[in-house]
């Protein structure tokens, strides 16, 4: 069955019962390169049913949520009654809602999904065969192209589309001895608009600077965060901005006392962080396309309209995610999740070479690696620096010193930037599997705390 038939089938079977019905049919073609030889590709597609059914019960409205790869009619109907069985098992919600409301159906609800090809790897291909050959250095690295079309419809009415095309390119080069590394990462909607030439010339500029070594302790340094790297960060400080967290005082955005700390003052100079989907080249769904409830999320909200927010503005906490729920408990606006990120600081402009030169001495950090959450009360987080710290002199890349172990808060961070440049398109070394649409600037932090040398390369 189509996925519109789909849609259709499973709401009439979910009878009196409120509910939603999201079909995501997904297809992805990748390539994979190790010591400058080709290793894996291929082209995979899938096609899952989320079922979300309301029943009620004594007491209120339940949420019961299944999901599968559904292949005949007698799969669909056992799906609606694992979500029912889901719901009733589950007891009345505490987050239920109304239905949100009919609008237009999405123009293109009745076309085809979208579809990756081989084809769409065409223009890496292309630059693999000019770069592997080269025989001065190991190249690594992995390029994927993929495409996911959702159907979304509701008992109440709803019928909405969303296509989501992206890309992403990483490219490693490593110095014969593997004594040096360095990487580049690319990100976009599709690999024909990439600027894929540019990532070689990147890699051979990061070994050329780190043949001569400058011994640096650990400590607080002066740093430039790559977009990349500010990426990085900045993605768990989103990632982390649930208002029931913060209303439930179960995160570093909770007010002591009581309450979140949307008004508060994070940063000295007037950094913004955003989200838009609509924001040209690194637009998402304008829908919420939730089916489990969450710490940010309800399946009572799927198919409720998503703008632009504004999660820090002039320095200041302005927004947390939300859901309807979420929102009255916290009294604050609602503002649901956006799949992507801008940011930046208002004034500041110039690229990475540009904030290094007006940095004056530091560290350039080219991206983060393994990241994982130390205290949630403090947002701590710790890491890997890797494939390139260079040390900065008068503005100009001098040497490179070894990798670090970082222990460092993002909110720690905001409240010790110095300068920024521009926001730029950036692949997310370390959540890049999760979140590829970023426009971020790179960032100079003071006393970001790099604890302890790293022996990785």
């Amino acid at each position: 069955m189509k996925a519109q038939e789909l849609v259709e089938r499973a709401l009439e079977l979910l009878g009196p019962d409120r509910g939603t019905v999201l079909v995501e049919h997904s297809t992805s073609a990748n390539l994979r390169w190790a010591n400058s030889t080709l290793t894996t590709n291929g082209l995979a597609a899938q096609q899952l049913v989320h079922v979300v059914a309301h029943p009620m019960l004594r007491g209120g409205l339940a949420a019961g949520t299944a999901s599968a790869d559904v292949r005949t009619p007698a799969d669909l109907q056992a799906l609606v009654e694992a979500a029912r069985a889901a719901a009733r098992g589950s007891g009345p919600a505490d987050d239920a809602a109304a239905e949100v409301p009919p609008r237009p159906a999405s123009a293109d609800w009745d076309e085809p999904p979208l579809l990756t090809t081989p084809e769409d790897l065409a223009p890496v291909g292309a630059l693999l065969g000019q770069v592997l050959p080269e025989g001065d250095m190991d190249h690594f690295g992995y390029a994927e192209h993929s495409t996911s079309s959702t159907f979304l419809g509701t008992t109440g009415g709803l019928r909405l589309r969303h296509d989501q095309p992206a890309a992403r390119f990483e490219l490693c080069g490593k110095s014969a001895g593997r004594t040096r590394s360095a990487w580049a990462g690319r990100t976009g909607q599709h690999f024909a608009d990439m600027d894929l030439a540019s990532a070689p010339e990147e890699i051979r500029r990061g070994l050329a600077a780190q043949a001569k070594h400058v011994e640096v302790t650990p400590g607080r340094h002066r740093v430039v965060l790559s977009s990349s790297a500010a990426a990085d960060m900045l993605i768990y400080l989103l990632w982390s901005a649930g208002a029931r967290d913060a209303v439930e005082g179960r995160s570093a955005l909770s007010r002591h006392g009581g309450g979140t700390r949307v008004g508060d003052r994070l940063s000295p100079l007037p950094v913004w962080l955003r989200s838009d989907p609509h924001a040209p080249g690194i637009q998402c769904a304008d829908h919420v396309q939730s089916t489990e409830s969450s710490a940010f999320s309800s399946a009572f909200d799927a198919g409720m309209q998503v703008g632009a927010a504004d999660w820090v503005a002039e320095g200041t906490l302005r927004s947390l995610i939300t859901t309807r729920h979420s929102a009255g408990l916290a009294g604050i606006a609602d503002t649901p999740f956006v799949d992507n990120i801008l940011a930046g600081v208002q004034g500041c402009t110039g690229n990475l070479e540009d904030l290094a030169a007006r940095v004056g001495d530091g560290l350039l950090v080219t991206c983060l690696w393994y990241i994982r959450e130390v205290d949630a009360q403090s947002l701590l987080l710790t890491g890997l620096t890797r494939d390139g710290v260079y040390v900065v002199r008068d503005g100009q890349i001098v040497g490179a010193a070894g990798n670090f172990r970082f222990n460092e808060s993002p909110l720690g961070m905001l409240d010790r930037v110095l300068d920024a440049g521009s926001p730029v398109d950036c692949l997310p070394r370390e959540w890049a599997d999760w979140f590829t649409r970023s426009r971020v600037a790179p960032m100079a932090i003071a006393d970001f705390n790099l604890s302890t040398a790293s022996e990785a390369v």
